[in-house]
């Protein structure tokens, strides 16, 4: 009688539990990986929203969805700066800090970018979504519903054409309501921001309508802005809300989108004519 071979002592039920084991850790490792991918994504890339409100009418209408490039303003200097003020763990609150020395810097907000940008005072409102029209050191002046622009040195102020406003919103940039004279100098790493819905728009004229606080300003520090509107998926009616439940929509296309005609930016070439001394 021959003896028995090693592969007649493999017991088979350890070798499943362990393959079975494998699988499971494989299982989660993937899961670990693709989270951490779309962390970063979300992160350092690109983060989807929708439009709840109308400040930005005729350009951006309520419940549209955009899709959002945070990497074209990365600054990693002041990218944690909201992370680190939510009090985090040690361990996470030195790998940010760690991080924030990091010398990457892609670049900053344009004038006429469409922006979506975090509140320093509405604790309410989660983002805001606005247009960019003065940028640091600049002087913004507002007259008689008119906008005018004094660059950095500057001697003149250039009233601003801005074709993206409404028939409706044409000429009426107010502050408090008012057609008086307001100038408002911006301060370095900070910028000017309305809505193009000037009738209806929380923005820099009103300290995005929180003036009346403690701390509150009338300007949109660099650090709470979170990136470039890049693309509309515009909003497709499945369902409607109706007394908090859910009911069937229309099944149609309230907002076309636009994908890579979304209207992210403006030009502004009677300010690029100014002389300088």
């Amino acid at each position: 009688m021959s003896n028995p071979t090693p592969e007649q002592y493999t017991n088979p039920e350890v070798h499943e539990a362990t393959s079975t084991l494998m699988t499971v850790i494989k299982f989660l490792r993937d899961i670990v990986v693709i989270f951490l991918i779309a962390f970063a994504i979300r992160s350092f890339l690109v983060t989807p929203f929708q439009i709840q409100g109308v400040s930005m009418d005729d350009s951006f209408s309520d419940h549209e969805y955009i899709l959002v490039n945070t990497f074209g303003y990365l600054n990693f200097d002041t990218h944690f700066n909201e992370f680190l003020h939510s009090n985090p763990d040690p361990v996470s609150g030195t790998i940010a800090q760690l991080l924030k020395k990091i010398p990457i810097h892609v670049g900053d907000p344009k004038r006429g970018d469409v922006i979506v940008l975090k509140p320093h005072i509405d604790k309410s409102r989660e983002y805001y979504i606005k247009r960019v029209i003065g940028l640091p050191g600049e002087t913004v002046r507002i007259f008689d519903g008119k906008v005018f622009i004094k660059k950095v040195d500057a001697e003149d102020f250039v009233e601003i054409n801005e074709p993206y406003l409404s028939l409706v919103n044409s000429r009426q940039t107010l502050v408090n309501d008012q057609r008086t004279e307001k100038i408002f100098e911006i301060p370095e790493n900070s910028y000017w921001v309305m809505g193009d819905n000037r009738l209806n728009s929380s923005d820099s004229r009103n300290c995005f309508k929180n003036c009346n606080l403690p701390n509150s300003t009338h300007f949109l520090a660099r650090e709470d802005i979170l990136g470039k509107v890049a693309m509309s998926f515009g909003y497709f009616n499945i369902f409607d809300k109706k007394e908090g439940f859910p009911y069937f929509g229309s099944f149609k296309w309230e907002i076309k989108p636009r994908f890579f005609d979304t209207p992210s930016t403006a030009q502004y070439p009677e300010l690029d004519s100014t002389t300088h001394d």
